[in-house]
């Protein structure tokens, strides 16, 4: 009797998290994304405490509020950056070892394979990631009385992220050799996220960075409204609207993955 899909899913993907383990990059990035927890603990207990400013003292937790939008923002990205690149190859790399050829040699669909590939990668990285953010909300929370609302939100807009940059780094590495697709992901997600936020300050763009800006992932849109909710900034942006486009990519993404690897050849 044929397993069902979802049993064929969860098998496969089970299989793609211990591939993903064996890999030394993959080692690699998670060891050095846990050592920067230091520099987070580092970052986020710097200003704790009364600060002397023009001769008077000022609760440092008035003063984290850009600190914190840089800190956490940046750590958000990293988590989506890191989704991006162990997603890379994790797929195609099965396709080069001919281990792809064997699973699909069994009644196994081609779309059920990639997407548990995918799901595999980002088992880890998100489950890194998940460390890192909890881990900043954490000190952000105990030494400055920050609250978790931004963090959740942040948490949610890296997690729709890192599942569109992933899937259209698979998608990317069909054609693309791994060293091009690992740029390819560090330059999608700073730029992104930079041009989100200059056009947030009211900076003039070019027409390709304004469509960017309008139709793509808004992941710098994202975070930039969690920290919102630390500051006290008002945003013209709309929350809702923001996490429907999120939503959307993340639905979209993986969709064109299933679908561009039914029409590829092994």
């Amino acid at each position: 009797m044929m397993p069902s899909p979802l049993r064929q899913l969860r098998i496969l993907t089970g299989e793609a998290v211990r591939d993903a383990g064996r890999r030394r990059i993959v080692t690699g990035m998670v060891v050095l994304s846990l050592l920067s927890l230091f520099v987070i603990d580092s970052c986020t207990s710097c200003a704790s405490g009364p600060v002397i400013v023009d001769g008077r003292e000022v609760d440092a937790s008035e003063m984290l509020g850009f600190t914190s939008i840089i800190l956490f923002g940046m750590v958000a990205l990293w988590a989506v950056a890191l989704a991006g690149v162990l997603a890379a190859d994790h797929l195609t790399q099965t396709l080069e070892d001919g281990s792809a050829r064997l699973v699909l040699a069994r009644p196994v669909s081609r779309s059920v394979f990639a997407i548990a590939r995918l799901a595999g990668s980002l088992v880890v990285s998100l489950g890194t990631g998940a460390v890192l953010l909890g881990m900043t909300a954490f000190f952000l929370k105990a030494r400055h009385d920050y609250g978790l609302a931004p963090a959740a939100w942040s948490a949610g807009v890296a997690t729709l992220g890192a599942i569109t940059v992933a899937s259209l780094a698979m998608v990317a590495s069909f054609w693309l050799p791994r060293l091009l697709t690992f740029l390819l992901v560090f330059g999608m997600v700073g730029s992104l996220a930079l041009t989100n936020w200059a056009s947030m300050a009211g900076a003039e763009l070019s027409a390709v960075w304004s469509a960017a800006d309008r139709f793509g992932p808004p992941i710098g849109t994202g975070l930039a409204l969690a920290a919102s909710l630390w500051t006290g900034m008002d945003l013209e942006a709309e929350p809702l609207r923001v996490g429907l486009r999120l939503l959307l990519w993340a639905t979209f993404s993986p969709a064109l993955l299933a679908v561009l690897f039914t029409r590829r050849e092994v």
